[in-house]
C-alpha cells in the first residue's frame, strides 16, 4: 500500500528531472529559432488559392504585421545549418548561407494594402544563436564575376 501512495510523488520526480535535464542542454533556447521559421520558413512552398495571393495568405496565417516578408523554400535542417558548417561567419554572430536559397519575398504596399509577390533565389544572411537561425538580417544579391 506504502508503493501506491508514493507512486505520484516519484512520477513528479521523474516530471521535475526531465524539466531540468531540457533546460540543462539548451532545448529551452530554440524557441528563437522556433519564432524565426514560424516567421520565415514554407517548404514545400504552400500554393495560394484563388481567391487570395500567396503573400496575404501566409502572412495571414502566421498571424504577421502587414509589412514585408521573406519565406524561405528549404528543409529546416538545411536552414539550421547556416549557423554551423553551410554557411561562412560575418560580423559578430551573423554568418552568410554557402547554397542559394529559393525565396519568395513579399513586399507590402501601404497605399494599396496589397503585397507584390516576387520569387529569387539568394543566398541569406541569418543572427545566430547557439548555432540556430533566429533573425533573417539580410539576403544577398547575387554578384555575377568578371
Amino acid at each position: 500500500m506504502a508503493l501506491k501512495r508514493s507512486y505520484p510523488t516519484l512520477l513528479l520526480s521523474f516530471v521535475l528531472l526531465g524539466a531540468w535535464l531540457a533546460l540543462a542542454s539548451g532545448q529551452s533556447q530554440s524557441w528563437n529559432n522556433d519564432r524565426f521559421l514560424r516567421r520565415h520558413w514554407d517548404n514545400p512552398k504552400t500554393q495560394a488559392t484563388t481567391n487570395t495571393t500567396y503573400c496575404d495568405l501566409q502572412t495571414s496565417a502566421r498571424g504577421l504585421a502587414k509589412k514585408n516578408n521573406i519565406f524561405i523554400h528549404a528543409r529546416i535542417a538545411v536552414i539550421n545549418n547556416v549557423c554551423t558548417t553551410g554557411g561562412r561567419p560575418s560580423i559578430r554572430n551573423q554568418r552568410q548561407s554557402i547554397r542559394r536559397f529559393r525565396l519568395t519575398v513579399c513586399k507590402f504596399n501601404a497605399n494599396r494594402s496589397t503585397y507584390t509577390e516576387t520569387p529569387l533565389t539568394r543566398r541569406i544572411v541569418v543572427f545566430c544563436r547557439n548555432k540556430l537561425p533566429v533573425r533573417l538580417v539580410r539576403i544577398v544579391r547575387f554578384r555575377p564575376s568578371v
